[in-house]
């Protein structure tokens, strides 16, 4: 079989060093690794390795902070029986924005919990057989995770999160378990390389005592290798955040903005393009938007937005160069324009009443390859 033409035409890969040609590729976007995998044979091998495609993950994982390219990102979201998606760059620049659904490539139509994004993958949570799934929508492909099936009984409030334990090369998923009218919770970790669930050994870094996670901390936030609950102090009622480190297998509590403590009534938790971000309802006339720039430093913390009158659920998911906010409310997705203090409806009923929107990157990690 002839090579393509345009290996031929244009240069031969041969002629490149792989190491050059490795950090070539790698930063590309998928579209353009789709297609330049049937440029030779030796691409197609490269472009397929599971380390190239991990490395490619994280380098746009690691250059999310700093780029204002949206076409890499996509908003995943759930109703009760549907998960939807649409790409960050036609939220931002189209009149409509064009959804996908997504239901006949899952299970059909069940109740979907998403638990977090991570490198691409998205996890979620299955109602009817209570395991777990990992799926990449831009690839199209699922797993389920052998051996997830978590059973938990009506009196435990369960949380969770996703993420990446880049010391041991796992994808892991932490459930915090928490009795009904007790302040003991207990934390149980699955591993994908193990496939299997552990339950968290006591040690003086499991989880805090006296600490209540927050009724809107839903899933934890997956932040620099960490998982973040909103959580509260039962004895005094003061806001706080807990932070599981991955790597380290420990716990830990971080604290929120000095100021915005007095007259907050509640907070939210996100991930505002790699940075902690944090929503403080502030004596019920206006919500604060915080930024942690430097993750786990304290005095980092810096008020990215107010946006007046407004006491409902929301959690900032994307912001433009021009300070152009992507919001999540209950009732679906906005724009807020922080110049002219402007909403803007890029979605209608297509992704209303959306909850737990989370945003991805497009890679080409695949699930079955864990």
């Amino acid at each position: 079989m002839e090579e393509p033409i345009i290996e031929s035409f244009f240069f031969s890969p041969t002629n490149l060093p792989p190491e050059m040609m490795e950090e070539i590729l790698l930063r590309l976007p998928v579209k353009s690794l789709k297609r330049f995998k049937c440029v030779c044979t030796s691409w197609r091998s490269l472009i397929s390795e599971t380390l190239f495609t991990l490395k490619h993950a994280l380098m746009l994982d690691a250059s999310k902070a700093t780029t204002y390219k949206k076409s890499p990102y996509g908003v995943i979201t759930t109703s009760r029986y549907h998960l939807k998606s649409c790409c960050v760059h036609s939220l931002y620049n189209e009149p409509m924005a064009n959804v996908f659904e997504h239901d006949g490539e899952l299970l059909g139509r069940d109740y979907y919990q998403v638990v977090g994004t991570c490198n691409g993958l998205v996890c979620f949570h299955v109602d009817y057989n209570k395991s777990f799934y990992l799926w990449n929508p831009t690839i199209k492909l699922q797993q389920r995770l052998r051996g997830s099936d978590l059973e938990t009984g009506d009196e435990v409030v369960v949380n969770y999160g996703f993420g990446y334990d880049e010391s041991e090369d796992d994808y892991k998923i932490v459930a915090l378990l928490q009795q009904r009218q007790q302040l003991k919770t207990e934390a149980m970790i699955y591993s994908t390389r193990q496939k299997l669930w552990r339950r968290r050994s006591s040690s003086n870094t499991c989880f805090p005592s006296g600490v209540v996670l927050a009724n809107k901390s839903r899933s934890g936030i997956y932040i620099n290798g960490t998982l973040n609950w909103a959580a509260t102090h039962s004895s005094s009622s003061v806001s706080t955040i807990i932070s599981y480190d991955m790597s380290r297998d420990a716990f830990k509590e971080l604290h929120g903005p000095g100021s915005c403590k007095r007259g907050c009534f509640t907070m939210t938790l996100g991930d505002l393009r790699g940075c902690l971000s944090m929503v403080c309802y502030c004596k019920g006339a206006k919500a604060d938007v915080w930024v942690m720039k430097e993750f786990g430093e304290r005095d980092s913390w810096s008020k990215l937005l107010s946006i007046p009158g407004l006491t409902e659920f929301v959690r900032p998911l994307w912001i433009s160069r021009g300070l152009v906010v992507l919001l999540e409310f209950r009732s679906g997705l906005a724009l807020y324009n922080c110049a002219n203090g402007k909403f803007q409806y890029p979605v209608q009923d297509s992704l209303s009443g959306c909850r737990d929107a989370k945003v991805y990157v497009k890679t080409l990690v695949s699930p079955r390859d864990l």
